[in-house]
């Protein structure tokens, strides 16, 4: 399949069923965001795997955002590590926009493998890095749930096909 049509195919699922995510599958995700670029190319990202029951149930006692997913992906960073831009008087830290673009890569992969994924950010970050004791330098970005879609309930929402007209996006200067 093209790119543009595995990004076409891409929805956000939010209902998945009880199959597990083959083993393969998921090193296949884990390594293309691994090999995803990030800004310096300094790989500030700590992905944490959940799957287990216990993790799984710990996470879906603070946030819905799990939607009973088999593997959830915590996509964090370590703001020790990341860069910023502090050369252009700006300052911005760059760990947000790798966590993102690790996330992406990932998503896309878990699709062409034939897998359904929900980048999900609708919860406190705070909450979840207390529960899971991460260190205080690591940022919790987004969750990326990972499973098959529910047959009944798992398809996209109805605005998923819906979008802007190009002119409205870009504007040549």
């Amino acid at each position: 399949m093209s790119f543009i049509d595995l990004v076409k195919s891409r929805y956000s699922c939010r209902a998945f069923d009880a199959r597990p995510v083959e083993s393969e599958k998921l090193q296949q995700i884990l390594e293309a965001g691994r090999l995803a670029p990030t800004a310096k190319n300094g790989q500030p990202i700590k992905i944490f795997v959940l799957k287990s029951t216990e993790a799984l149930e710990k996470l879906r006692g603070i946030t819905r955002m799990a939607y009973n997913a088999p593997v959830v992906l915590m996509v964090c960073y370590d703001e020790t590590q990341s860069y910023r831009a502090s050369n252009y008087n700006d300052d911005h830290d760059c760990g947000d926009m790798d966590a993102s673009i690790v996330t992406t890569t990932m998503m896309m992969e878990a699709t062409d493998l034939g897998l359904n994924t929900l980048w999900a950010r609708g919860f406190n970050a705070s909450c979840i890095e207390s529960a899971f004791n991460l260190p205080e330098n690591l940022k919790l970005v987004c969750l990326l749930d990972v499973g098959y879609a529910d047959a009944e309930l798992g398809g996209p929402s109805p605005r998923h096909s819906e979008r802007k007209e190009m002119s409205e996006i870009v504007e040549e200067l």
